[in-house]
């Protein structure tokens, strides 16, 4: 009784930051740091050293010690996949034929992290969470629903084969179990039996570095790939399309912190790659010079951050002079407005 209140009061908490009710903006981020798939992968895809990414090292710390603890106790995404397989019962041994998918994932995940350009890590369950609330605060299109999709899919995966999710997919609860076999490779007698249905944890082996060898190689085909130009504007700070697109979680965070509705989940129009990653939409305003909220918040370092000064003399992209709407060009008239305005 004593977990599950706790777990309660623990995803109010998550939906609480992932509404980003409280006024400090980089409480944000600050709640997918939890994961070290995003902060601790994140930070290394991005050759950075972030603050945020220490959020991430007592995850990691606990599992060493006890298995899965996150997954049990806070985990919000787990709460919920949990309460979708109750409800089908008679279901609730049908994932234990499946293969590990999870742990295919993370190797892949570390490889393409390795390479600058982290597949899947999306796939995070503290990202999937977040997204679903940040996509009601865009304007209702396709992309957003498909932003909040991740949620809705994962509760509908738990409810036909409960336990599913979280034993055989997600790549947090896939690290954890490798941190714990590990430990137990160190010392088997330490190691607590898992309770019934728990895959067990295995040590690294010829398949995992295959695993991770072909996330590596993956990625680099796709960062030369994107090397072509882009023809979409992506939030202040970016890093290039060819590390971006594989960085961004499309949690949605730097979405939902736009004071100015300007960012919204990208709905194809950089390709499939960049499907539901941020895009700058100038139809009805524009990027306010003195903001920088969406560059605090981001979990993986796929946008910079920024203080206001940097920002303000941060290219987001290359601009172009339609002439027919130019009055200097149109009319012959003086005008010096753009001039004026760049910074």
């Amino acid at each position: 009784m004593k977990r599950t209140w706790i777990r309660i009061l623990s995803f109010g908490v998550a939906a609480l930051l992932a509404l980003q009710v409280l006024p400090w903006r980089p409480a944000a981020a600050g709640f997918t740091s939890f994961s070290p798939v995003l902060s601790l992968l994140g930070a290394w895809a991005a050759r950075t050293a972030m603050l945020s990414m220490l959020l991430g090292l007592p995850i990691l710390i606990l599992a060493w010690f006890h298995s899965r603890w996150f997954c049990r106790w806070l985990c919000p995404v787990g709460l919920a996949a949990e309460t979708a397989g109750r409800l089908h019962p008679a279901a609730r041994r049908r994932f234990a034929r499946w293969p590990n998918l999870g742990r295919g994932l993370l190797l892949v995940l570390v490889g393409g992290a390795a390479a600058g350009y982290p597949l899947f890590i999306w796939l995070d369950p503290l990202s999937i969470f977040n997204g679903f609330f940040s996509a009601w605060k865009t304007p209702p299109a396709w992309s957003s629903g498909l932003l909040a999709a991740g949620l809705p899919l994962v509760l509908l995966l738990s409810w036909f084969a409960p336990q599913a999710w979280c034993q055989r997919v997600c790549p947090l609860g896939a690290a954890q179990d490798l941190l714990a076999g590990l430990r137990r490779l160190r010392k088997p007698a330490a190691v607590p039996i898992p309770p019934a249905g728990t895959p067990a944890p295995a040590a690294c082996t010829r398949r995992d570095f295959l695993g991770i060898a072909a996330g590596g190689a993956a990625a680099l085909g796709l960062r030369r790939f994107l090397r072509l130009p882009s023809r979409v504007v992506r939030p202040p700070g970016a890093l290039p399309e060819d590390r971006f697109t594989g960085l961004c979680a499309r949690c949605g965070a730097c979405i939902h912190s736009c004071p100015y509705g300007i960012l919204r989940p990208d709905a194809g129009d950089s390709g499939l790659t960049g499907l539901l990653a941020p895009v700058a939409d100038y139809s009805k305003a524009h990027c306010f010079e003195f903001c920088n909220e969406c560059t605090q918040v981001c979990p993986t370092g796929a946008i910079e951050r920024l203080d206001l000064a940097a920002k303000r003399n941060r290219a987001m992209g290359l601009a172009e002079v339609d002439r027919n709407r130019c009055i200097a060009w149109r009319d012959g008239e003086y005008c010096m407005v753009c001039h004026e305005f760049c910074p």
